[in-house]
């Protein structure tokens, strides 16, 4: 072998011995890391705007003995670029096995194409280190595969199993736990399949976990859970008058509730004003302070909007008064914005309440104020349950038709079926000589499914639903296209099933339930109360209504909040998938120009004729006139198809 041939075997052999370069995360960042997107896009990382990055950056470094660091996390606080600048380090200081887990592998693609591949194309060094992406080669990197010399890095879904099952690696990046599945497939709990993957490195150390998450229900969420089991580190800042250190709480957050909300924060200890221009001096001379210090903790932190200047305390405040009245609106701000879990109220309302303060408008009658009509089936072995609900601005409700269909359920064309069909065509007249057919009709199909799609078919504004339990489902999450097979015929196209997050729907309509009716000087209900007549509603349907409850249940060995039933809940089921209706028909979205011209479509008087219709009260309106025949009565077809398409505001033009 030549002189020169042994001089690089060994150049080599010491690289590959020599240790890992000790140099912090944040030093690296500082020096070669460029930004890939935000208000630093393009320049070289700069934790100037965002100071609570830099220790827990450095946590993650090769000086830090700890092996696990938890952020719990507001969000848009910066935490991505956490863990971008690590994994950046690892390439460049410390390369090994690393694996990034996402809740699923579509997020871990926008990840990579939308940040982390454009980082590697912009910072020379990891460009450099980084294999070139190519589909041909073995030693090339693939978007969710990175190559580079001592190491590569996975990035994954925490719904695939078999990444999370086959791999030994030293570091592990995960992101948004709460959204991580509890159980996968039935194989377990994919974070514990995560922390197995550095089993081989307990013994001699040196391994790495990062993980963060805005948080979600309390009680379940995988981040709180971690944030507790650590240090528990609050960013405290120094009161800028009378020098004292505090965390920052939104309780002591003074503002106005018109704009401008001129936003102030009260120090907690000694009342001092504490002005929006002092805030930046003051956030950035604060320091991280561990409230549970003590062995065997790692370090745990909790990011929040009160001390990031990414946002002002006028959009805090915004963002408050803007949530005030919806239950799902305050839940988001509590978890986006405060960083903080939400607490489900586990109990149900008092039917008792319910039952004694209904009204005494007539049934099957839209009140002044309802406007879009939904209807909801729960199918049973011998008989389907339904409820029609009127919804008006701010998700007030009015429960205007509701019953029992007895029959033979597996049979698509036996009496039950037949007297839905009449449901389905019903109309329901106003106060103004109109009449309105129902909006949209959902039929759950957890039971005899076969023939609520055979049924559904045919009916276009009649939606194939499912529940699913699950705390992190949306009120209708994305459809799928199901063969039906009903009768021994096989249909070319399938039917549309609609799934339908039941958990946060439950625990939404137990709070609009909660909601107190007219109050002393007010002219009209809170947003979201809803109305039951004495002419249709019993005591068996309230009990029916507020028929179930939370319970903490031991799932998978860990602890989780489930819903339990005491009794039937038909009427429950109701209720909540016409919630979900209500969602899809986008009245959560709709403007009050939206609801002004659906009422014009509707031929509902303007405001000036009628009073405010958009402050109903429960006040009877008059008895309406006999209809007007179906044809005058037919309102105007929005442009753009039926109630402007499926999934959308059906006012979109």
């Amino acid at each position: 072998m030549t002189d020169s041939a042994l001089a690089l075997v060994g150049g080599a052999l010491a690289k590959g011995l020599a240790p890992d370069r000790r140099v912090r995360p944040s030093e690296w960042a500082r020096a070669n890391l460029i930004v890939p997107d935000g208000p630093l896009e393009g320049e070289l990382w700069d934790p100037s705007l965002t100071p609570q990055l830099i220790e827990i950056l450095d946590c993650l470094g090769p000086d830090d003995p700890c092996t696990r660091v938890s952020v719990r996390k507001s969000a848009q606080v910066g935490f991505t670029q956490v863990g971008i600048a690590w994994l950046g380090s690892i390439i460049d200081n410390t390369p090994a096995k690393t694996l990034v887990v996402f809740p699923t592998i579509e997020v871990g693609d926008d990840f990579n194409s939308e940040k982390f591949h454009p980082t590697l194309e912009a910072t020379k060094c990891l460009k450099r280190r980084v294999a070139e992406t190519r589909s041909r080669s073995a030693r090339a990197s693939t978007s969710r595969k990175k190559r580079f010399p001592g190491g590569t890095i996975t990035i994954t879904g925490a719904n695939s199993s078999a990444d999370l099952r086959s791999k030994t690696v030293k570091f592990g990046f995960a992101d948004e736990i709460d959204d991580w599945p509890l159980d996968l497939n039935k194989q377990g709990d994919p974070m514990e399949m995560f922390d197995a993957r550095f089993r081989a490195f307990l013994r001699v150390g040196g391994y790495k976990k990062l993980e963060g998450s805005t948080p979600t229900i309390k009680g379940i969420s995988r981040i709180d859970a971690a944030f507790e089991a650590g240090d528990q580190r609050y960013w405290t800042v120094t009161c800028p008058h009378c020098g004292e250190e505090q965390r920052l709480e939104f309780k002591h957050l003074k503002f106005e509730k018109t704009f401008p909300h001129k936003a102030f924060y009260e120090c907690q200890c000694n009342g001092c004003p504490i002005e929006a221009s002092d805030r930046d001096a003051m956030v950035r001379g604060g320091r991280w302070v561990a409230t549970m210090p003590g062995p065997g903790r790692h370090p745990s932190f909790h990011l929040d909007t009160l001390t990031s200047l990414l946002v002002t305390w006028d959009d805090i405040a915004a963002k408050w008064i803007a949530a005030q009245g919806d239950p799902r609106k305050l839940k988001t701000f509590v978890n986006l914005w405060l960083g903080e879990s939400w607490e489900e109220r586990g109990e149900a309302p008092e039917w008792e309440r319910l039952y004694t303060r209904r009204e005494t408008y007539s049934l099957r009658t839209v009140l002044l104020g309802g406007l879009v009509i939904t209807c909801a089936v729960d199918v049973q072995m011998k008989g389907l349950f339904y409820e029609v609900v009127a919804w008006g601005v701010g998700k007030e409700s009015w429960s205007i038709d509701k019953g029992f269909l007895p029959g033979d359920t597996a049979d698509a064309d036996s009496p039950a079926w037949r007297a839905l069909a009449e449901v389905y065509e019903r109309r329901y007249p106003d106060a103004y000589g109109n009449s309105w057919p129902i909006d949209l009709m959902g039929i759950d199909s957890g039971y005899n499914t076969n023939a609520v799609k055979w049924w559904c078919r045919g009916r276009p504004k009649a939606m194939v639903i499912k529940g699913e339990d699950g705390w992190g489902r949306p009120p209708l999450g994305t459809p799928s296209k199901q063969d039906i097979d009903y009768g021994g015929k096989k249909l070319r196209r399938g039917a549309v099933m609609w799934p339908v997050g039941t958990w946060p729907l439950k625990a939404e309509v137990y709070a609009l339930l909660r909601k107190p009716g007219l109050r002393e000087g007010a002219d009209h209900d809170p947003p979201g109360y809803c109305h039951f007549t004495e002419a249709l509603h019993d005591e068996a349907f309230f009990k029916q209504l507020t028929a179930e409850y939370v319970a903490d249940e031991v799932r998978g060995g860990r602890t989780v909040k489930v819903w339990k039933a005491t009794g039937e809940n038909h009427f429950l089921d109701c209720r909540v998938y016409n919630l979900a209706l209500a969602y899809h028909l986008g009245i959560d979205r709709m403007t009050m120009d939206d609801w002004a011209r659906l009422a014009a479509q509707r031929n509902v008087p303007p405001p000036k004729m009628q009073g405010d219709l958009f402050t109903p009260s429960v006040v009877q309106p008059p008895a309406p006139p006999p209809p007007k025949p179906a044809a005058s009565a037919q309102p105007a077809k929005p442009r753009g198809g039926y109630l402007g398409g499926r999934g959308g505001s059906w006012l979109r033009r």
